[in-house]
């Protein structure tokens, strides 16, 4: 029996945010289907980089889910979700706020179809805000958050903080809202405010010193050579965190400066001739050298790998980080669980209206109902 074997999730979302909470959730055994615009579907369908006509993104995001194309702007669309609604345990949606409620979807409308719903919105400011009118993505969100401060000149971010952050809570809410709910609840995340509560260290850099960190400024920005980056002969780098004392001693007996261990504890300018030798001497050679020689050696070095070597590395390999499902390659959940937390295999991400039939036979609509609703352009 997988976690949440049983668990009804309706997902009215588009883009990361929603998707990643979803998927989280019927990675451990809830149903999720998702409901998609006929014609167009999730916008994560056609997420650039593609590849054989379907983008990864799609593939990873929307694994374990089925999908049903409906018109909510149709009347009889409309009524197709409200059966759906009734027969839910969750209902998520992400778009901004007073959309659903334009649709005929807002909470209250929920709640009187299933009193028991748990009903998930996850929105840029959450549904107060003045600015929860505004649109965005993730960068915007970012940079509304403080998180792209850090350095004199921002760059776009690698990873999607906001819309990971946001996902990860909202299905956190959700979990906590199954496990005591007695009535419907109602649970409003904003994406913004998401990934500010996640930045545990920069804020406590503010609230201490009245002033936001940038690099350099303390230890866990940058400001000591024994929690920093280094560049190697090749061209590449190799992470240190060697903080504490027992690291620090191996790190400088590894690297055969032994005799600079106690410049740590020194004043500015120890410090400074301290990450100039040490600058020096990882420039000797390249960072698979310098990985070799300090990885088995309890230094807490590493070295900076791409996304590439990451996902080929033993580490990741050993945990199956790369699992085929349907023919594709997907990043998979790193969360292993005894017993497992889903029962069934994974699932590959579905065409747009893959399950329409199936999903439309098991609401109690008969096969001509459901060709005419077809026909005329309610469902796909």
């Amino acid at each position: 029996m997988g976690f949440l074997d049983g668990v009804k999730v309706v997902d009215a979302t588009r883009l990361l945010p929603g998707g990643y909470c979803t998927m989280l959730l019927s990675d451990f055994g809830a149903s999720v289907v998702k409901v998609e615009q006929p014609g167009l579907g999730d916008y994560m369908r056609a997420t650039p980089p593609t590849r054989g006509g379907r983008s990864p993104v799609h593939a990873i995001i929307n694994r374990n889910k089925s999908s049903i194309g409906i018109d909510l702007k149709r009347k009889r669309g409309k009524e197709v979700l409200r059966r759906m609604v009734r027969n839910a345990d969750v209902f998520v949606e992400g778009f901004r706020p007073g959309a659903m409620g334009r649709l005929g979807f807002s909470f209250e409308s929920v709640r009187k179809l299933n009193p028991r719903i748990v009903y998930c919105s996850i929105s840029a400011y959450g549904q107060k805000s003045w600015h929860s009118s505004m649109p965005g993505h993730d960068i915007n969100f970012e940079a509304m958050a403080g998180a792209l401060s850090y350095s004199k000149r921002p760059e776009a971010p690698l990873v999607q903080f906001g819309d990971i952050a946001s996902g990860m809570l909202a299905a956190v809410a959700i979990l906590a809202a199954l496990k005591k709910r007695r009535g419907a609840v109602r649970i409003d995340v904003p994406i913004v405010h998401s990934l500010l509560a996640s930045m545990v260290l920069p804020v406590s850099t503010y609230l201490a010193t009245g002033s936001s960190p940038s690099a350099g400024e303390s230890l866990v920005f940058g400001s000591d050579p024994y929690y920093n980056i280094f560049r190697t002969s090749d061209g590449r780098h190799v992470a240190v965190a060697a903080i504490e004392q027992r690291f620090w001693h191996n790190l400088v007996v590894a690297l055969g400066i032994p005799e600079l261990e106690d410049l740590r504890f020194g004043g500015v300018e120890e410090r400074v001739r301290l990450a100039r030798e040490m600058k020096r001497v990882f420039a000797s050679k390249t960072r698979d050298q310098w990985a070799k020689i300090l990885m088995d050696k309890e230094t807490c070095a590493t070295p900076v790998l791409d996304v590439g070597e990451a996902l080929e590395s033993d580490w990741a390999r050993a945990s199956s980080m790369l699992t085929e499902v349907g023919g594709e390659n997907i990043l998979n959940n790193p969360v292993k669980t005894t017993p497992r937390s889903r029962s069934a295999p994974f699932t590959r991400a579905p065409n747009l209206g893959e399950q329409t039939d199936s999903i439309m036979k098991s609401l109690g609509y008969r096969r001509f109902e459901i060709e005419a609703l077809r026909r005329s352009g309610v469902i796909e």
